[in-house]
């Protein structure tokens, strides 16, 4: 049995975005980056920002064609300028590679294993991936 693997990969800081419209964190919930991955996937949009931050040029044509999030993604990549993290958010591996460079000095990024299914396993609730962020 063959085993789809769905990846979303996007280009703008909607990580950075989100964190900005948080005021105040519930007591002992989870951590800030776990509460904007899930806002990205139970919103289903990459950018769930509306209207988003002046500085993102945003085409709203393009945005229903290419960010929105029709199922949860099996790996998703949200590339910011936030802390690299590698994160497991509702079935989704989540993970932010960080800066490949920082000024003068080298910075970090992602390596992600991604293992074919053996045919008995058949529960999409495990993915067979492995992932690392280097640092340089």
């Amino acid at each position: 049995m063959l085993w789809p693997c769905v990846y979303k990969c996007g280009a703008s800081d909607s990580a950075n975005n989100v964190v900005h419209l948080f005021i105040c964190s519930p007591p002992g919930g989870s951590d800030r980056f776990t509460r904007i991955l899930k806002h990205i996937l139970t919103q289903r949009s990459y950018y769930p920002l509306y209207p988003p931050a002046e500085e993102i040029n945003l085409d709203y044509e393009c945005l229903q064609l290419y960010a929105q999030l029709p199922v949860t993604p099996d790996i998703l990549i949200v590339p910011s300028e936030l802390r690299y993290f590698i994160k497991d958010v509702l079935g989704c591996i989540c993970i932010n590679p960080g800066r490949l460079t920082k000024g003068q000095v080298g910075g970090t990024y992602g390596h992600l294993f991604v293992h074919k299914r053996s045919s008995e396993q058949v529960d999409r609730q495990t993915p067979c991936v492995a992932a690392q962020v280097v640092k340089i």
